[in-house]
C-alpha cells in the first residue's frame, strides 16, 4: 500500500499500473491478486484505511466536558496532523475525488462512504447538543457537512498554495470561528 500511495499521487489512478505498484513494493504481480483484486480495490483499502483513521481521531478528540474550542481544536489538530504523517494523502485523496468524478461507480461508493462520515460527526453533534454544549438552533446534519468542507477545504488550499496557506496557521483561528459558531448564545 506505501508503495502505491506514492504511484498514486504521482501519476494518478487511471495512469498507475499494477505493474509499477508492485515493482516499487518489490512483491510479485501473483502476490498482488492474493490480496486485492483490481488496483481500484487496492486504492479504496487505502482510502477506507485512512478515513477509518480520521474517524478514529474525532472519536479520541471529543470530549464532553471539555469547552466547545478545545474538542474543535483537537479535531483539527488530529487531522492536520494525519496530513503531516502521511504528506501524500491530501494528493492522493485529491485524485480519488477526481477518479470519483469521472466514474459512476466510484462516485456512489465514495458518497456513501462521505454519508457515513456525515453520520459519525452528526452523531457527535446531536450528543453535543443534548447536552447543552453546543446551539440547539443549528441541524447536526447542516454542521456535519461544514465541518467536512472546512476541513477538506483548508486541506486542498494547504496543497495548492503551502507559501500561503499553511494548516499550523489555520488551526487556531479556524477553531476560533468554528468554535464561536457552535457554542450557545446565552
Amino acid at each position: 500500500m506505501e508503495a502505491a500511495i506514492g504511484i498514486f499521487a504521482r501519476s494518478g489512478f487511471d495512469r498507475a499500473t499494477v505493474d509499477e505498484i508492485v515493482r516499487e513494493a518489490g512483491f510479485s504481480k501473483g502476490a498482488f491478486y492474493v490480496h486485492f483484486e483490481s488496483k481500484e480495490d487496492l486504492f479504496w483499502a487505502m482510502l477506507e484505511e485512512r478515513i477509518s483513521r480520521q474517524q478514529d481521531t474525532y472519536r479520541r478528540a471529543v470530549g464532553h466536558s471539555q469547552p466547545v474550542a478545545e474538542n474543535v481544536r483537537m479535531i483539527l489538530s488530529g487531522v492536520f496532523g494525519l496530513l503531516r504523517d502521511d504528506p501524500l494523502w491530501g494528493s492522493l485523496f485529491a485524485e480519488f475525488g477526481a477518479h470519483a468524478l469521472r466514474n459512476e461507480k466510484v462516485r456512489q461508493r465514495l458518497a456513501a462512504m462521505y454519508e457515513r462520515w456525515r453520520e459519525l460527526i452528526a452523531e457527535i453533534l446531536s450528543e453535543s447538543r443534548e447536552a447543552g454544549r453546543i446551539r440547539r438552533d443549528i441541524d447536526p446534519q447542516f454542521i456535519a457537512t461544514v465541518l467536512i468542507a472546512a476541513t477538506e477545504g483548508s486541506i486542498m488550499q494547504s496543497r495548492l498554495a503551502p507559501e500561503t496557506v499553511r494548516l499550523d496557521d489555520m488551526l487556531e483561528p479556524l477553531t476560533t470561528i468554528l468554535a464561536e459558531w457552535l457554542t450557545p448564545r446565552d
